[in-house]
């Protein structure tokens, strides 16, 4: 792989957009938790979230791609299955977990 291909690539772009929304993520989850429950936040769910983070990302980004490029009739599965993918992981991680960290931030408190 060379520069090119490297500065355009999805993979590479979808992982360090996962990196970012993670570390931003548990950086507010912190400052909302208890101070007991910071290590474990930290060490354990910091890899789980840039993992399912980057795969929604990259999922979000190739459907935008073919978009993009005009290529959704020549490839219809591919991207129906990211669509489909990328909407579960909405509904049953994103939601769930941003839903939660907006009502930290509200009056009613964690």
């Amino acid at each position: 792989m060379n520069y090119k291909n490297a500065k355009t690539s999805t993979g590479i772009i979808a992982g360090i957009t996962g990196l970012l929304f993670a570390l931003v993520f548990v950086g507010l989850e912190i400052l909302t938790e208890n101070p007991q429950a910071t290590n474990s936040i930290s060490i354990w769910h910091t890899p789980l979230i840039w993992l399912l983070a980057s795969i929604f990302f990259y999922l979000i980004f190739y459907a935008v791609g073919i978009v993009r490029r005009g290529k959704v009739k020549e490839r219809m599965i591919t991207f129906s299955l990211c669509v489909v993918a990328a909407v579960i992981l909405a509904l049953f991680w994103v939601y769930p977990m941003i839903s939660g960290l907006i009502q930290c931030f509200g009056g009613s408190g964690c």
